[in-house]
């Protein structure tokens, strides 16, 4: 007796079944690699947004740095210095000062880590000094150090360190930023001498 086939069972034959533990296996692999994808992704957004931070921190301290350096060039001369701080007298008929005279000070607050830039605007007259303006950010060293530090130097280019022992005698200042978010820092230098000077 010979048996009937049916015209698609040749078709059949060659085709082999999935198993449940074949799906499993191939499920499992996609997960890994979904999720290493997803790690991948995540890293590289995270990464972008501290970068991205960085170079906003970077250039608002190169923009402050731009602009001390900047003033303090048309300063008559430093009223007040330390390794902290810098105030300047800047005469009248500058850029920067048309009417009067003023006094500016640049000040580091180390409990914030800004640069702050406080202007009295009659250089001691009767009104009162306006308030500190935060003017950088993020200004601190990787070891929890002085973010700012002001050093000052004479005619000659000797230095007076970092608070000078007789404020007639400088000449020059120098500004060196230490700008750091997250383990990554960037140092900006400035460096001008005084109008006259």
């Amino acid at each position: 007796m010979t048996s009937r086939r049916h015209p698609h069972d040749c078709l059949l034959r060659g085709i082999a079944g999935v198993t449940l533990l074949e799906l499993l296996i191939a499920l499992t692999l996609l997960v890994i690699v979904l999720g290493g994808i997803y790690g991948y992704v995540t890293t590289s957004g995270r990464s972008a947004r501290q970068t991205n931070s960085f170079l906003q921190i970077q250039a608002q301290a190169r923009a402050a740095l731009d602009n001390i350096v900047d003033e303090i060039r048309w300063a008559q001369q430093v009223t007040a210095a330390d390794a902290a701080q810098v105030t300047v007298l800047v005469p009248q008929a500058t850029p920067f000062s048309a009417a009067s005279p003023y006094l500016v000070t640049f000040a580091y607050d180390p409990a914030l880590d800004v640069l702050t830039r406080q202007e009295d605007p009659d250089a001691t007259g009767p009104q009162p000094p306006g308030a500190a303006e935060a003017v950088a950010h993020f200004l601190v060293r990787k070891d929890g150090g002085a973010g700012v530090v002001f050093e000052y130097f004479d005619t000659a280019g000797a230095s007076l360190g970092g608070t000078p022992p007789d404020l007639t005698e400088v000449a020059r200042v120098r500004v060196t930023l230490v700008a750091t978010l997250e383990n990554t820092s960037r140092t900006l230098v400035g460096d001008t001498a005084l109008r006259g000077r």
